[in-house]
């Protein structure tokens, strides 16, 4: 199902009646506000590495089978830990989430999941561990096979937060969004613009600036610098200067309500308030 732009968020997929109030609260209205609430940067997922390769301190991304999980208490009362051991034909890391139980629904063995965060040193037995990291679900249960990942293996976009949803949220809501975008949505730069500064359509934009695709320079999007988010900046300035230009055509053709005329009585009186003489220049 397609929709316009103007559409209310409340009903685009993940945002809801309750939701939609965090939205409100910054400015969020319609789709279109959603779909030009660009990331504020971008993260390379799209290298997986070997577990055994795997160093502490970095940033990395493996994808591997879930060995074991469960939830385990700790000394602190009230605080869980949900633990899960991912392997892959090199070796095992263990993922760690604090006071997350309901993933004991999320995550079943045999699954096959992809893990992406910060490695460090486990505290239970050694070893390298990822806590908290971003998830992804390949195959098994629990698992959407006809989705591709929008959360690791990729160029992933970086939010900014929005009350309570987070970054995460917004990139499920978002990759949702633009499936409901026309593939014929009307471009609101002329064809002879658009083709003159070399600059893609807009539905195509907005797709690459949110998604972007695999051979897309991570330096360009971090620098605001890719071919969609140029498109999308033009665009904006595009509508500036056509607004101006508007202003000033209609400034031009009101007629002011006293016309203000100078006469040598008026010349007179300005040369004497000041101090000095004039010279003839």
């Amino acid at each position: 199902m397609s929709r316009s732009l103007d559409a209310p968020l409340q009903f685009v997929k993940g945002v809801g009646p309750r939701r939609v109030v965090e939205f409100h609260a910054a400015g969020l209205f319609f789709l279109e506000d959603l779909l030009l609430r660009l990331p504020i940067r971008y993260e390379d997922r799209s290298c997986l590495l070997a577990i055994a390769n795997l160093h502490e301190g970095e940033v990395a991304s493996v994808s591997g089978e879930v060995l074991s999980c469960g939830v385990r208490s700790s000394s602190r009362r009230r605080f869980q830990v949900f633990e899960m051991l991912v392997g892959d034909s090199s070796g095992q890391v263990r993922a760690v989430f604090f006071n997350q139980r309901f993933l004991s629904d999320v995550f079943v063995p045999h699954q096959s999941v992809v893990l992406f965060g910060k490695v460090e040193k486990s505290r239970f037995g050694g070893g390298l561990q990822f806590q908290n990291p971003d998830y992804e679900i390949v195959t098994g249960e629990g698992s959407s096979s006809d989705q591709p990942g929008i959360h690791t293996g990729r160029i992933v976009p970086v939010y900014e937060r929005l009350g309570t949803v987070t970054s995460k949220m917004l990139r499920r809501i978002v990759h949702a969004a633009l499936k409901e975008v026309p593939l014929d949505l009307e471009d609101p730069i002329p064809d002879d613009v658009r083709h003159e500064y070399k600059l893609m359509d807009r539905c195509s934009a907005l797709n690459q600036v949110h998604f972007p695709r695999s051979g897309d320079s991570i330096d360009d999007l971090n620098r605001f610098a890719s071919l969609a988010q140029r498109r999308l900046i033009f665009e904006e300035f595009f509508f500036f200067q056509l607004g101006l230009a508007v202003q000033r055509r209609n400034m031009d053709t009101v007629l002011k309500p006293h016309k203000i005329e100078v006469n040598n009585r008026i010349r007179r009186a300005a040369l004497s308030v000041l101090p000095f003489r004039l010279t003839k220049d």
